[in-house]
């Protein structure tokens, strides 16, 4: 990293508060005005194929999330929400335990079964929404929703237990999503070459837990998912395709009958407002007119 960038970085580290052992990143002041203007652009670009946008909750069901086979491809980055056990025992019992206790963690005990988690990625609720449908064309849709994955280690700006992700989804069929993809790889390539963005586009796959996942060896077998690389190492976008899993998963076909098939592009804020301001400072101004609105 140029001695530019670290003093680009450093002057953004006054705009936010990091908490490394969890993850857990708050913004404020320029930083915070530079992202929603990344989000803005992103949507910008989700114009271009008259993508509808969806506000989604940032929880989805165990229920759903399991059809898709999420917590046993994906355990490690699960988040799971609870609730002190609801019944007049349950709570009098919790009180009764913890008054006047300086509470840091809630026991198991207290609690009842977790049936909501909080996503990996913002594309799911997609899905889940188009549930048992029939479509009568192919659909192109955008969302962004706060996500959470569970990872080794954290850093500001790079790697969060929870972040924000800005998503551009085709569902319905084959040629329509695999043209949605090639599309917009061409696009956000053109748009990183037109910044002098130092990037590059790479065969990628996802994080299985079970390495001998018979899904990462199709991966590896036909590429399914290429990152941008900021500086050959953060991945600030993907491009990925799904083929038929979630459509068959939900239940979801295309208008001719078929399951349909389904691809997204997705965005890291975060990730990309880190690696611009490494590239370009904090004035907006300053930035490659192709990021700009």
């Amino acid at each position: 990293m140029s001695s530019q960038s670290n003093e680009n970085i450093n002057s953004f580290e006054s705009d936010f508060l990091f908490d490394p052992q969890v993850g857990l990143l708050a913004l404020k002041g320029q930083a915070l005005v530079l992202m929603r203007h990344l989000d803005s652009l992103f949507l910008q670009w989700a114009t271009e194929v008259n993508a509808m946008e969806y506000a989604f909750p940032p929880l989805l069901s165990v229920s759903s999330m399991n059809l898709v086979d999420y917590f046993s491809s994906f355990p490690h980055l699960a988040t799971l929400t609870s609730q002190i056990d609801a019944s007049d025992n349950g709570i009098q019992k919790f009180v009764e335990a913890n008054k006047n206790v300086d509470l840091s963690e809630i026991k198991p005990d207290y609690l009842d079964s977790a049936r909501y988690v909080v996503p990996s990625a913002a594309c799911y609720a997609v899905y889940n929404h188009f549930r048992n449908q029939q479509l009568s064309n192919n659909l192109y849709i955008t969302v962004c929703c706060s996500c959470s994955r569970h990872e080794d280690y954290y850093k500001a700006g790079e790697r969060q237990w929870v972040f924000n992700m800005r998503e551009i989804v085709c569902l319905g069929q084959k040629d329509a999503v695999k043209a949605f993809l090639d599309f917009y790889q061409n696009l956000i390539s053109s748009k990183l070459q037109a910044a002098n963005f130092p990037f590059k586009l790479a065969e990628a796959t996802d994080p299985f837990f079970n390495r001998r996942d018979p899904r990462l060896l199709m991966q590896r077998l036909e590429p399914l998912k290429y990152e941008f690389l900021y500086r050959d190492q953060l991945a600030i976008s993907s491009v990925n395709f799904h083929r038929d899993f979630f459509g068959s998963r939900f239940g979801i076909n295309s208008q001719d009958g078929e399951v349909a098939y389904s691809g997204c592009v997705a965005f890291g804020l975060e990730r990309w407002l880190s690696s611009c301001l490494q590239e370009y400072g904090q004035k907006l101004d300053d930035w490659p007119k192709v990021f700009q609105l």
